[in-house]
């Protein structure tokens, strides 16, 4: 059977007609070309849920990454050589722990800070990172446009003053992708 007709009566027109004026103008710059870089920065919040106790144990998908970065940020966890947990070979990754007084290492404690100096190892021309670091703070290691170096310098000292009485702790890794770098890799 057919269905019933409405029982409402359209709606009447509207009361106000439009207005006499003309519609916006057209934009007069053109938008930008198109760029050859993009920039992409991601902030992640992590929730530990099923039996994760803490962000840290959480299992990292590791990837096969394809090109050199332009960057890198590093969390500073401080301690000894002995926590390094990467799968560089030894010929690329090495690492020497100094005492400095009673201090064996780096420090552990969060907060504490530390005078950190990131740099290329053919001659240290490049100073990627060269201030103080609190443990649990992060640092980036760039030279823009530039892509990092292959192989990397890391000191450690426990004042600005980069002598060698002063060293924690100085690594060397090698930071292009013909050795893998994983999310989460340790060094020193």
């Amino acid at each position: 059977p057919p269905s019933p007709s409405p029982s409402d009566p359209p709606s009447p027109s509207p009361s106000n007609p439009p207005s006499g004026e003309p519609p916006s103008p057209s934009p007069s710059e053109q938008p930008s070309p198109a760029t050859e870089f993009c920039e992409v920065s991601v902030d992640a919040q992590c929730t530990p849920s099923g039996e994760s106790e803490d962000c840290g144990s959480v299992v990292v998908t590791r990837t096969r990454c394809e090109d050199r970065p332009l960057a890198m940020v590093f969390r500073y966890n401080g301690g000894k050589c002995e926590q390094s947990d990467n799968i560089q070979n030894p010929d690329l990754f090495q690492c020497f722990d100094f005492q400095v007084g009673s201090q064996d290492g780096p420090p552990v404690e969060a907060g504490v800070e530390s005078f950190i100096t990131v740099t290329d190892i053919k001659g240290g021309s490049i100073i990627y990172h060269a201030d103080f670091v609190a443990v649990g703070g992060e640092y980036t290691v760039a030279d823009q446009p530039f892509e990092v170096e292959a192989n990397m310098n890391i000191s450690i000292y426990s004042s600005s003053q980069t002598l060698p009485e002063n060293m924690l702790q100085t690594l060397v890794f090698h930071s292009s992708c013909s050795q893998n770098l994983f999310l989460k890799d340790r060094f020193g």
